[in-house]
């Protein structure tokens, strides 16, 4: 028997459209696949106790606090045993309809549409595990009618809700997804450099 793929995603950037309040001009939802995803997760939790880092440190791209901890954490990302697969929103450019969304169907249209550009073999009988976003229950909920309306087959296996904090994936993948906000954001490419040749699929969004 095969082994499915395990994936975790998480986001960068805010669902907010009101620019002059100082929403980002630019959201990233990324996704990581494994097959692998207690060793994926070992390779963080060694990383954390290589950099003399508390029990309890959650890894974020926004939470690294130095170049040289940064560096550190993403030549570890480079070799690991994982690819990527991301969506890259420029909300300027979007529709008056986004503005009628909520904040959570904002975040899960763009969920939905990552796992639409992911092939279906490769998702079949897998995990999804998504960061917190809200209520758990009212997150998977949500993000299976939004499929269903937009007629998107998971074919996952299992769901999951977690918090990031107690979940080593959902920290690479807002490690990946910080680097290519950051990347357009701050013109910043240092990270993603990094990390760039795991990616499998970057969509930029054209609404």
């Amino acid at each position: 028997m095969s082994l499915t793929f395990t994936f975790a995603g998480d986001e960068s950037g805010d669902v907010s459209l009101n620019f002059v309040k100082g929403a980002s001009q630019y959201f990233v939802v990324t996704m990581i696949s494994t097959k692998s995803p207690d060793d994926l997760r070992k390779t963080l939790e060694k990383l954390r106790i290589d950099s003399g880092l508390s029990e309890r440190y959650e890894f974020g791209y926004h939470k690294l606090s130095s170049a040289q901890l940064r560096k550190r954490v993403f030549s570890t990302l480079a070799s690991a045993d994982f690819d990527i697969w991301a969506i890259l929103v420029d909300k300027t450019s979007l529709s008056e309809a986004f503005k009628a969304m909520s904040g959570l169907d904002f975040y899960l249209f763009f969920v939905s549409e990552l796992i639409r550009q992911i092939p279906d073999q490769k998702r079949e009988g897998g995990t999804l595990i998504l960061d917190e976003f809200g209520y758990p229950d009212q997150t998977r909920d949500e993000l299976r009618r939004i499929m269903k309306a937009r007629n998107i087959q998971h074919r996952f296996r299992r769901i999951s809700i977690r918090r990031s904090q107690s979940e080593p994936l959902i920290q690479i993948a807002d490690l990946i997804a910080g680097a290519i906000w950051r990347r357009d954001t701050h013109n910043d490419t240092g990270a993603y450099e990094m990390i760039e040749h795991k990616i499998k699929k970057l969509v930029e969004y054209d609404d």
